[in-house]
Order: structure tokens, then sequence, then C-alpha cells
């Protein structure tokens, strides 16, 4: 079965981390050289479908290995390695889910911590069950910030906040996040995956090129300026008059009916 599970579920891609471990070394479903290429290859691959990410067992992703990292047994430990290949395959992961036109749902369903927090904040949405904690613990392992997280989390819940996540490595649960801006909604944890595809679902049945401009735009504006932001939406929103996903929008609103975006 290995360390990722692929499967579609009710026309969404799914996505399950699977190192799950039953013994007190549980491996919680740590990083290894199979589990994030699997969600690179998923925002790699064309259309604008949404897809699910999620684990298995008790952890949503517990970030790196660290007894393969501190014995050595990790081929990113290497030197050559590092020379030829400086951002390693979870920082490919990372900017290829960042620069992919597929919305990404995080299902977190147990710990995120590390460089797992990392990867999880790279998503656009983040739903988490009522057990799901959160830590960036790197400061706890005597490591610097990794897997984009410095960039992501001041973003997400703002510079002071993330600034005493990272300093003091505190474990965050489901509710202090959710009042933090880390996630957008806690469901009961058996209704974790219901609730995440039902709005993939719901995501999916949408004009596909409207929903890439859509996306693309509020990438670009973390970065951009106002004004620079103001000129790409313009190109993005011609680009949409001329479409003929446009032209059934019309049509379906001023015939009174839901629009058949399934046709594009």
């Amino acid at each position: 079965m290995g360390d990722c599970i692929v499967d579609t579920t009710d026309g969404v891609m799914v996505i399950r981390f699977n190192r799950p471990g039953t013994h007190e070394l549980a491996r919680r479903n740590l990083c290894s050289p199979n589990s994030t290429p699997r969600s690179s290859k998923a925002a790699r691959m064309t259309g604008s479908a949404p897809f699910v990410v999620t684990g298995e067992g008790r952890a949503w992703n517990a970030g790196a290995d660290l007894q393969a990292v501190g014995s050595g047994g990790a081929n990113e430990n290497s030197k050559r390695w590092n020379a030829v290949d400086p951002i390693g395959e979870v920082g490919r992961t990372i900017l290829n889910l960042r620069g992919c036109d597929k919305p990404t749902i995080a299902a977190v369903n147990g710990v995120a911590v590390g460089g797992g927090l990392g990867f999880c904040s790279a998503f656009d949405i983040r739903i988490a069950s009522e057990q799901a904690r959160f830590s960036t613990v790197f400061i706890k392992r005597a490591l610097a910030p990794d897997c984009g997280l410095s960039w992501f989390l001041p973003r997400l819940i703002g510079p002071e906040r993330a600034s005493e996540m990272f300093f003091t490595g505190r474990m965050v649960d489901a509710t202090e996040a959710l009042n933090m801006g880390l996630v957008s909604r806690v469901v009961p944890h058996e209704e974790l995956m219901d609730a995440a595809l039902s709005l993939a679902r719901g995501i999916a049945n949408s004009p596909p090129s409207a929903m890439i401009y859509t996306r693309r735009a509020l990438h670009n504006s973390q970065t951009a300026t106002l004004a620079t932001a103001g000129n790409s939406k313009w190109v993005n929103q011609k680009a949409c008059l001329r479409a003929t996903e446009f032209q059934e929008g019309v049509r379906s609103f001023l015939e009174k009916r839901d629009p058949d975006w399934s046709q594009f």
C-alpha cells in the first residue's frame, strides 16, 4: 500500500498519508521519500478540480523523520544531494501546491507539527477535526523554521501570534487554531471527511476557467502591490468575459436556472 494512499471518493481525489504506526515509536505519517511526491503529482495535474489530503491514524503529518535524518539515513542528508537539489522534494511539493491551478483542502485529522504544519499551511483551506493539534516544534529540536512555515504562518495568523508559536513551540488545539485563523472550520472527528468532501464537491461544481483565475488572483495578491494586482486581475477578467463559460453564466441567470458547468 505504501506511504501514501491515493483514491477517488465521489469524484474527488483524496490523498492519505499512510505511516500511522502502532507502537510507541509510531511514525505518525512522517514525511517520507514516497509521501510528498504524490501530493506534488496531484498538484501538477491539469484542470481545476480540487483535491483533499488527510492522514491515516492519529496524525495528519508530524514532519520530518528525525531518526532517519539524525542517523544520516535520509538521502537528502547527503552533501551531494544538497549540492544538486537545495530545496528537496518537500520544497518542490510546497512550491507545486502554491503554483498549481487546483484548490487544495487539508482535512486535518490529528497532529500537524514542524514540517507537517508547513506543508499543511500551503493548502488553500484547512478543515480540522476536534482532535487536531498544531505546533511549529522546530525550536524544541534545535532547528530553524523549515518547509515554508515562516512564510505562511505570519500571513495566516499575524506576525505576533506566529512569533509566539515559533519561539515557544507549544501545541495549539483545534479550538485555538480556529480562533487565531489557522483553520477555517472545526468539526467532530467522525464528520471530518464528509465535511471536506462536501466542500470539494461544491468547489468542483464551478466554472473551471473562472476558478483558475480566482485562485491565481488570491495567491498573487499576497505579494503584489495594489496596482500590479489590479492590472493582472483586469487581464484575467477580460479572459473570462471572452469565455463561453461566461455566456452560460449569463444565460442561466436570464433563464432562471442553475448553470451547467459540466460542459466545460
